[in-house]
């Protein structure tokens, strides 16, 4: 169960909705927070190291990290790196 400082760091990033629609100039878009995996299977990582995706984007399609996690890294870059986005709009918000 998520304190309610990692909540509300959880609320704030859904806010800023789907990353990869964000990117393509879609900045409406569902969210679906997404753990990143950080090697270890089946392991989650913390509730602060999420990024936002939509439901196509996160599990339904050809293009969704679920169904492949190679081809989603190959097209949007690694989840780290969508994460630091994720946490610089999250801070630019926090201080504005």
């Amino acid at each position: 169960m998520p304190s309610k400082k990692e909540k509300d760091h959880m609320d704030k990033v859904a806010s800023f909705g789907c990353i990869i629609c964000h990117l393509l100039g879609f900045e409406e878009s569902p969210t679906e927070l997404h753990h990143i995996q950080e090697g270890r299977m089946g392991k989650r990582s913390s509730h602060f190291k999420v990024i936002p995706l939509c439901p196509k984007h996160h599990r339904i399609g050809k293009e969704s990290y679920h169904y492949s996690p190679k081809n989603f890294k190959e097209k949007w870059g690694t989840q780290e790196k969508l994460l630091e986005k994720v946490l610089t709009y999250v801070k630019k918000n926090d201080d504005g």
